[in-house]
């Protein structure tokens, strides 16, 4: 039996069984199950709410127009806001925290192959890397390469393409063919969403084959992981959580999401 999803204390903020809701009141109490229990299944809804299975699905096509959540099968999960350009990103006092940082930039060994996907959170990463550890630096992203240009003894190289406006980072056939050439002891994956039930998704197809192809040419996929990108789909699913070797977690984090990270193999730190 699958679980049950909209709790009883949702369910009793319902006035009367004879009272019907009105769309955006059924809606809300939607999402309020969304935020407690990470998914919704139609039918439950239905039974809980009263009404049938074609209105319950109706709300959650609303939801995803609104943005709010992404449907699968038989019902919805949240859904992961769409980022920000990564020059607004970037410009945040903080992306993650120091020791996630110190952590994960530990991982580099001297004169190691280290791939690094973009965002801002790996730009913000390039900070924490130690100046005297000699390395060589392979990345689709344009301010990653930037910063990494400032370490002295790191050799960068840029994959070339199409860059992707929102986020600086070459796409396409091209840097997918170059990532192709290398094989890399570590690859820093950029992660715009994980859900323990779906894995690692992302916004775009182009986002979604360049990420398959770092993790292709890596021995070690690691990824700093922001607690609000626990727990939300995007449209484009890169892989299941275990495609990570080691995720550097915030404590704050669904620790549901975190124990399937462990159960999936994952090395949390």
């Amino acid at each position: 039996m699958h679980e049950t999803v909209l709790s009883c204390s949702i369910v009793h903020n319902i006035a009367s069984p004879d009272l019907e809701l009105f769309p955006v009141e059924r809606r809300e109490l939607i999402l309020q199950a969304l935020s407690s229990h990470g998914k919704v299944i139609a039918a439950d809804l239905a039974n809980s709410l009263r009404v049938s299975v074609d209105t319950i699905r109706r709300d959650l096509n609303q939801l995803v127009t609104e943005g709010l959540a992404r449907r699968v099968h038989g019902g919805a999960l949240p859904a992961a806001p769409f980022p920000r350009p990564v020059a607004e990103r970037s410009a945040q006092a903080r992306t993650i925290k120091p020791d996630l940082a110190e952590k994960a930039a530990a991982l580099i060994q001297p004169k190691s192959v280290v791939v690094f996907d973009g965002g801002s959170t790996n730009h913000e990463l390039v900070r924490w890397i130690s100046r005297e550890v000699p390395f060589t630096a392979v990345t689709p992203s344009l301010p990653v390469a930037t910063a990494l240009s400032e370490l002295p003894l790191v050799e960068v190289i840029v994959l070339g393409g199409k860059i992707l406006g929102r986020e600086l980072v070459t796409t396409g056939a091209r840097a997918v063919k170059d990532i192709n050439d290398f094989r890399a002891d570590i690859c820093y994956l950029g992660v715009c969403a994980v859900h323990r039930q779906v894995g690692v998704s992302t916004f775009s197809v182009e986002e979604l084959e360049l990420k398959q192809a770092l993790i292709r040419c890596a021995g070690t996929v690691a990824a700093i992981i922001s607690a609000e990108k626990f727990g939300k789909m995007a449209p484009f699913v890169v892989g299941p959580s275990r495609i990570l070797t080691n995720a550097f977690v915030e404590s704050e984090a669904d620790p549901k999401e975190i124990e399937q990270l462990r159960i999936d193999g994952v090395c949390v730190a």
